[in-house]
C-alpha cells in the first residue's frame, strides 16, 4: 500500500528557537479551543439569525451568493497579497501589525518543510483574533442594509450571512494548511488542494508574491499568481499533484513529498 504524505522536514534552528520562544510568549490563560469557539460561535450565530429572516427566497436571492463568493474570493487575495504581505504605512499605520504579525511570525513560524503545529494552544499563531470576525461582520451592515432596500430583504441577509460563512471557510482551511498528516486532510477534494497551495506560498522564495488565496484558487488562477500551470477546475481539484508547477518554481519551493511503502 502507498500513501503520499506532506512531507514535515527537519526544522533548521532558526525555525525551533523562534517557536520555542513564540511559546514561551503566550498567555497561560490562552486556549485554542477557546480561541476556535469565540470565532466559530458568533459567526455560526450570525448565520443562523439571517436563515431564520429569509422567507421564500426566490432564485435570483440564492444566487447572489455566486458573485459575492467571487468578490469575496478576490478580496482575500488582495488582503493576503498588499495588507499582510506589505508594510502599509497609511491609516495611520494601523494595518503594520497585521504585516509584522503574519511575515514576521507566522511565516517564521511554519516553513514549507514544516508546515504543522504540535498542540492546540500553537492555534494562536494561525488564528486570527476574535474581533476580525466582527470587523468584517460589521463591516458588511451597510451593503447589506443597501441591498435589502434597493432589492430585498432576503438578498440582504442573504449578503450578510455570506461574511461570516467564507470567513469561517477561510479560518477552516487554513487551520487545515497546518494539521499534521492525516487521511481527511490528504484526501478531501479542495481542502487537499489548499494544502499543497498553502506550503508552497511558504516557502521563502515565493511567498511574497505567489498563492495567495487561503480558501479557493480561483483569483490565483485569474490573476497569474499562482505556481501551477492549469486551468481552472485543475486548480481546484489540484490536490497533491505537483505535475503542474511551473518550472520557474520547481527547484525554489522546497516542498517535498515523501512516498512511504509498506507490506502487510
Amino acid at each position: 500500500m502507498s500513501d503520499q504524505n506532506l512531507f514535515s522536514g527537519e526544522m533548521t534552528e532558526k525555525q525551533r528557537l523562534f517557536r520555542e520562544e513564540y511559546k514561551q510568549n503566550i498567555a497561560k490563560w490562552y486556549s485554542g479551543w477557546g480561541h476556535l469557539l469565540s470565532i466559530y460561535i458568533p459567526g455560526i450565530a450570525v448565520i443562523a439569525f439571517c436563515i431564520s429572516q429569509i422567507e421564500n427566497p426566490h432564485w435570483s436571492e440564492v444566487l447572489l451568493l455566486l458573485p459575492v463568493f467571487v468578490v469575496y474570493n478576490f478580496n482575500e487575495w488582495w488582503i493576503h497579497k498588499n495588507a499582510m504581505h506589505k508594510p502599509i504605512k497609511g491609516l495611520g499605520g494601523a494595518l503594520l501589525p497585521v504585516f509584522h504579525r503574519h511575515v514576521h511570525q507566522h511565516h517564521q513560524y511554519f516553513t514549507s518543510k514544516r508546515m504543522t503545529y504540535d498542540a492546540s494552544r500553537e492555534w494562536r499563531i494561525v488564528l486570527f483574533p476574535p474581533y476580525a470576525l466582527l470587523i468584517f461582520v460589521f463591516g458588511t451592515v451597510p451593503m447589506a442594509l443597501i441591498i435589502g432596500y434597493l432589492w430585498s430583504p432576503n438578498a440582504g441577509y442573504v449578503l450578510m450571512l455570506s461574511t461570516p460563512f467564507y470567513y469561517l471557510n477561510y479560518e477552516t482551511f487554513h487551520l487545515c494548511c497546518h494539521v499534521r498528516e492525516n487521511w481527511f486532510v490528504r484526501h478531501c477534494p479542495l481542502i487537499n488542494t489548499i494544502r499543497r497551495h498553502h506550503a508552497a506560498h511558504h516557502s521563502q522564495h515565493i511567498m511574497m508574491a505567489r498563492n495567495m488565496n487561503l480558501t479557493y484558487p480561483v483569483t490565483d488562477w485569474y490573476m497569474g499568481t499562482s505556481d501551477l500551470d492549469r486551468g481552472l477546475i485543475g486548480h481546484l481539484f489540484n490536490g497533491y499533484n505537483q505535475e503542474h508547477i511551473k518550472t520557474e518554481f520547481r527547484s525554489d519551493q522546497g516542498i517535498e513529498f515523501e512516498q512511504t511503502v509498506s507490506t502487510s
